[in-house]
């Protein structure tokens, strides 16, 4: 996929909207590596450093005839899965081994240096978000503010962090009904009106050179009812409860998708979307093969979390017509203290904004709900408040004070 090679050779690009890949094809050998792509999009001295790195770079329509003019006995591994037909059928029968990508659960850990950048594009998300929500109650005093503004102005705020390279999908800003449509895309002509009052969903995403971002918040625009307190509080209840997870070695997704929806389910609510799902580094915002799903039959359900692996952790609760309900934090699997000689493991939560807690209903959360959450967000605070000013960090600080 357009993603794997992007991540093999350390390139990234600009060919597809909000996903920093180009196309191409490639083959690699044990000693050499074929990288087919438009020769304008290659600068010279790129070229030299690959050419240097034994990475022989050839034109991007001739990966069909290359296929085709293999030398007998040559077999190439593939996944039928993300093979194009073309090619499939450019290869003779006997010269296919059919398995599954390599690189892609390669690239679902990340190293090191790669966690490193990832945690300071947070504290970029962060700001950006810090200022926009600001910004926005303090516009609501005077006028209201149409769904696609609140989006445009976020974009603006993140490109005052440097490194970025736009959104990471288009943002979902759903006003009071509209947060009950999972995957709502507001238009200027016919988008809500925010004014101050009700709830307001916002589900983002930026990619900088540091990393990709994948944030979700619901926020009060005024005093929120008994039942959106509640409903609230067990949506985080859940988000807490997927955090807090300390699991064995071999633990799929779908054995952990239920700690989010627990504290629904025990109210007879659910939603209908996956708890979570891979995010790549600098790369596409929705990566195999890991996440969180009631289906036993993906990859999501299927595949192991191990250390190293970014996944979203966004339960939600959605009442059609009247508002949605989704907290989203990225979630780093790391590894917790073995118990007899067996591996354990456990999440950090790395995405830095706090969550409202004019939403939260406190006597729903156990002391150790509440322990987190006040954690979670003198974290927040500590790593954000360097980089506001004093008018901001004032407001950040109320959003973080203990519950």
């Amino acid at each position: 996929t357009l993603d794997d090679i992007a991540w093999v050779f350390n390139l990234r690009g600009k060919d597809v909207e909000c996903n920093p890949v180009f196309y191409a094809f490639a083959v690699i050998s044990t000693d050499v590596a074929w990288l087919f792509i438009e020769p304008a999009k290659v600068p010279a001295e790129l070229k030299r450093r690959l050419n240097e790195a034994g990475i022989i770079l050839k034109n991007y329509t001739d990966i069909q005839p290359f296929l085709s003019e293999l030398p007998a006995g040559k077999q190439i591994l593939l996944d039928p899965s993300t093979t194009n037909h073309t090619l499939y059928n450019a290869l003779p029968g006997d010269q296919i081994v059919k398995g599954e990508n390599i690189i892609r659960n390669l690239k679902a850990i990340k190293n090191p240096v790669e966690i490193g950048h990832i945690r300071h594009a947070m504290i970029k998300d962060g700001i950006a978000l810090t200022r926009l929500f600001r910004w926005l109650f303090q516009t609501l005093e005077t006028r209201t503010v149409p769904e696609t503004e609140v989006a445009e102005k976020l974009i603006a705020f993140r490109r005052e962090q440097g490194d970025y390279h736009g959104e990471s999908f288009d943002a979902i800003c759903g006003y009071n009904a509209n947060g009950a449509i999972v995957h709502y895309h507001a238009e200027p002509d016919t988008c809500a009106h925010i004014q101050k009052q009700g709830i307001l969903l916002l589900d983002s995403g930026g990619q900088y050179t540091d990393g990709t971002t994948d944030i979700t918040r619901t926020i009060a625009l005024d005093t929120p009812t008994a039942e959106q307190k509640k409903h609230f509080t067990l949506v985080l209840k859940g988000h807490i409860g997927l955090t807090l997870a300390k699991f064995p070695e071999t633990t799929s997704g779908v054995q952990l998708d239920t700690l989010a929806r627990i504290f629904l389910w025990k109210n007879n609510l659910n939603y209908g979307h996956g708890t979570g799902h891979g995010v790549g580094f600098f790369l596409n915002v929705h990566e195999p093969p890991q996440g969180f799903a009631t289906n036993p039959g993906t990859s999501r359900g299927t595949t192991y979390i191990v250390p190293g692996m970014l996944t979203s952790n966004e339960p939600g609760y959605y009442k059609e017509g009247a508002y949605g309900i989704r907290i989203e934090n990225l979630i780093l699997c790391v590894e917790d203290a073995p118990v007899n000689g067996e591996r354990w493991f456990r999440f950090e939560s790395l995405t830095l904004f706090p969550i409202d807690l004019n939403l939260v209903e406190a006597g729903l959360l156990s002391e150790e709900e509440k322990e987190w959450l006040n954690a979670y967000h003198r974290d927040v605070f500590e790593k954000l408040s360097p980089h506001l000013t004093k008018e901001e960090t004032e407001w950040l600080k109320n959003q973080c004070r203990p519950i």
